[in-house]
């Protein structure tokens, strides 16, 4: 069965549903919608979105909301933009539940943001992402490290130990102690270590690019324990067997090789992330009574948003252990008294 509009022709198993079709077809032109590009497929449109209003980001960046979209364009399918509901949106988000709070609040920014595109070029009428609520996330993947594995890192002799040394007691990101080139960046005299690039992976390939933000070229203090470690190595901290930057799966190696010593060293199973080296140094900071601006400083941190998030968990967390300690100690006054007490009722 067939129902005609404007030249067009909607076909259907039954004539109601031609007629159906030939009406949502009017109510869309009515409504501004561009019918003739209502039905472009969401991978179709989202590649193109992503090329237009994503491209002037870092190709790091770039990547990693490739492969958010490409996440998301996974779990909805081929759908046609007009066909996607909030419920499709929902479950999407719901899939990647358990991520961390900064990638779960990327993503959905992210698709929200696609889909208000696609509302403004008139090719849905609403955003299905408005009813979507993000999935429960986890906060604080980063720690700090323990004293112990403090300890079995200064025990280690691996070629990987001066880049983490740096990331440990300067705060350095992965991709900026890759790029410190000793001879020109650590000035001993004055007692200081200069990011002046970092390196970034493009492809597996490592290059050599601006820090992550204009705040991460920046001089911070360098340590006593660290300058010990870098006195005698020039060039890079880290580089390939052949004397150059590492590539992803030359440093992934490394890493690997890095960690399964410290397990050696230490008789158990050693789970050290790189971050969790800097999120060790910014807890330095904040035990040394560091002001939130220097730490701001010397982290690299854009704005004072981060830097405060660390400084506020970790004040949480002291005022916990502060109260635990006055608990333990209450209760052991009390527990004496009470056995004191109990002495003098069995004597009476």
């Amino acid at each position: 069965y067939t129902a005609k509009y404007k030249g067009i022709q909607f076909m259907g198993n039954t004539q109601s549903e031609a007629y159906a079709k030939r009406d949502t077809y009017k109510k869309q032109v009515e409504a501004g919608i561009r019918a003739e590009a209502s039905g472009v497929p969401l991978p179709e449109y989202a590649g193109n979105w992503l090329h237009t209003y994503k491209s002037g980001v870092s190709d790091n960046t770039y990547n990693d909301y490739a492969r958010m979209i490409e996440t998301f364009v996974k779990a909805i399918g081929d759908k046609p933009l007009k066909s996607i509901v909030p419920s499709d949106v929902q479950q999407a988000f719901n899939a990647i539940a358990g991520k961390s709070r900064s990638y779960v609040s990327k993503y959905t920014q992210l698709v929200k943001g696609l889909f208000t595109s696609a509302v403004a070029d008139r090719l849905i009428l609403s955003n299905p992402c408005l009813q979507a609520k993000a999935p429960k996330s986890i906060a604080g993947t980063h720690r700090a490290l323990e004293e112990w594995e403090r300890d079995v890192i200064l025990k280690s002799d691996h070629r990987f130990k001066p880049a983490v040394m740096c990331m440990l007691y300067a705060g350095l990101r992965r991709g900026e102690a890759l790029a410190i080139d000793v001879d020109r960046d650590v000035d001993f005299t004055a007692m200081t270590i200069t990011v002046r690039e970092a390196v970034r992976f493009e492809y597996g390939h490592a290059v050599l690019a601006d820090p992550k933000t204009e705040a991460g070229s920046r001089t911070v203090p360098l340590l006593d324990i660290l300058a010990n470690e870098l006195k005698d190595i020039h060039g890079l901290l880290a580089p390939s067997a052949s004397g150059v930057l590492m590539t992803k799966t030359a440093f992934r190696r490394a890493w690997d090789g890095y960690l399964n010593q410290l397990s050696m060293l230490a008789g158990k199973e050693v789970k050290i992330q790189a971050r969790d080296l800097r999120h060790s140094y910014c807890t330095m900071l904040y035990d040394a009574g560091i002001d939130l601006k220097t730490a701001q400083k010397w982290m690299g941190h854009a704005d004072q948003t981060m830097t405060m998030r660390i400084y506020t968990h970790l004040t949480a967390e002291r005022e916990e252990a502060s109260a635990r300690q006055l608990r333990s100690k209450v209760n052991e006054k009390l527990h004496g008294m009470q056995n004191g007490m109990q002495k003098v009722a069995e004597k009476t």
